[in-house]
């Protein structure tokens, strides 16, 4: 099973759903809480991700709250 990482702040809905999506998954969640870490904030700002939860699941990553990709995280 791989590990995701979920970028995202406290009070962002998206950031909630998708990461309770992945324990309902059995997906072990690494969460950075950007509120706590600008530098990574500014990072995924330049990266061009303009919208939370940035997720990185291995080689893939993506914006918002999609249960479609979280489901073919293996």
């Amino acid at each position: 099973m791989t590990d995701i990482t979920v970028y995202g702040r406290a009070s962002c809905v998206q950031c909630k759903a998708t990461t309770d999506k992945a324990a309902q998954l059995g997906l072990t969640v690494n969460y950075v809480d950007l509120d706590k870490d600008p530098d990574t904030e500014c990072r995924l700002v330049q990266e061009g991700h303009r919208q939370l939860p940035v997720v990185q699941a291995g080689d893939h990553c993506w914006t918002g709250y999609r249960p479609d990709l979280l489901g073919k995280v293996k």
